[in-house]
């Protein structure tokens, strides 16, 4: 039985902040990947050193949920990426979306949900006209996840150093 958290105090939706902890951060994603981990699906976001993830961050724009001071989610908004191996991916009208997590005990209470409109929201503002990620194709329960939030499959590949298949899906922005 997964543990649930309940709050009182409000979520705040924000951008990363330099004085934000990376370290945290990595602590954070560790234990929303720990799940896929047990699975077998090495993600790198699981397993990535604070070093790895203060320097992914820098790569596009960071956003996190924080609850009286802790951080509970966060995922990082990248522009389109010209040379991806996902063709998706290298649109100039597409934003992507890495690094998304929420923690275990925040998990189907809506914190997710609210990182992926704020992320369609700064996309649009900036001109983009669809949103894409990515998940391990033997993730079910995420690609399910992902579908029920108006994102369709685009494609399937094996990214370089990824041990599974990963499906691309894609969200046109209104």
């Amino acid at each position: 039985m997964r543990a649930t958290a309940s709050w009182r105090a409000p979520i705040y939706l924000r951008p990363w902040r330099h004085s934000d902890s990376s370290q945290a951060l990595t602590e954070l994603l560790h234990r929303a990947f720990a799940g896929l981990a047990r699975k077998g699906l090495d993600c790198a976001s699981g397993r990535q050193s604070a070093a790895q993830t203060a320097q992914r961050l820098q790569q596009g724009q960071a956003l996190v949920a924080e609850l009286d001071g802790r951080l509970i989610g966060t995922l990082s908004l990248y522009d389109s990426q010209p040379h991806s191996e996902a063709h998706s991916y290298r649109a100039p009208d597409v934003a992507s979306i890495h690094q998304f997590a929420v923690d275990p005990a925040w998990q189907g209470q809506g914190v997710g949900e609210a990182l992926l409109r704020l992320a369609e929201r700064r996309a649009r503002a900036q001109g983009k006209r669809r949103l894409a990620l990515d998940t391990p194709q033997p993730a079910r329960h995420l690609l399910a996840y992902y579908l029920r939030h108006g994102f369709q499959i685009e494609e399937s590949l094996r990214f370089s150093g990824r041990s599974y298949h990963s499906v691309v899906l894609c969200k046109v922005l209104g």
